[in-house]
């Protein structure tokens, strides 16, 4: 009997021991789940934000479709009221005769930029440049690619022609700069400001 009375006290003695144990193995599952679940919530919350940042500059980089083609009404309207209008800078119009080749599109003069709008296209908006649908303000501006105001033939004057509008037998290649009185190429740029302030530059060249 006093055997295994002391058995039995060996035994009770070891249940706080196990339970202690089994605590400690459960604080340790916890603690990484836990981990587990923060990182998880991190990786959506942060995969959500990328991709709601793409789908906006997409969106802004679609919008300027519409500056570029309210830029391209805006010369056809110059150049209505007569080819010297094109020698000269009218910035309420966002045109300029002339272009420096190192200047960014991000550093160009936005700040005067006309808005654009399908108003301006004979369509439905509004006048603030604001598009509805997802809240996009679009700018554009035109530069006559010359180094300089005035014709194109005058002394020292410098533009990009297009391909086979060049001098009577010129062999220059496209983009090439030359001195000709001829009809010089133009580019418009379009400026995007999406809701969430991403800006976005889309460029087009004609002639």
């Amino acid at each position: 009997m006093q055997l295994l009375s002391r058995g039995r006290r060996a035994f009770a003695g070891g249940m706080p021991s196990q339970r202690g144990v089994t605590l400690l193995v459960a604080l340790v599952v916890l603690l990484v789940m836990t981990i587990t679940g923060l990182a998880l919530v991190r990786t959506s919350s942060l995969g959500a934000g990328v991709s709601g940042s793409l789908a906006l500059k997409q969106s802004a980089t679609s919008g300027a479709d519409l500056g570029l083609e309210t830029g391209l009404a805006q010369l056809e309207v110059i150049y209505a009221t007569g080819p010297d209008q094109l020698g000269v800078d009218n910035a309420a119009s966002g045109y300029y005769a002339s272009v420096d080749p190192k200047l960014a599109a991000k550093d160009m003069p936005w700040s005067t930029a006309p808005v654009a709008s399908p108003v301006n296209l004979g369509g439905n908006g509004n006048s603030n440049g604001n598009l509805s649908d997802v809240g996009n303000e679009v700018h554009y501006l035109i530069h006559r690619l010359c180094r300089q105001t005035g014709a194109v033939n005058i002394t020292g004057q410098q533009c990009v022609m297009p391909q086979g509008a060049g001098c009577p037998g010129s062999t220059e290649s496209l983009g090439s700069v030359m001195l000709c009185n001829q009809q010089p190429m133009y580019r418009i740029t379009a400026q995007v400001k999406g809701p969430r302030d991403t800006l976005s530059y889309v460029q087009m060249s004609v002639y």
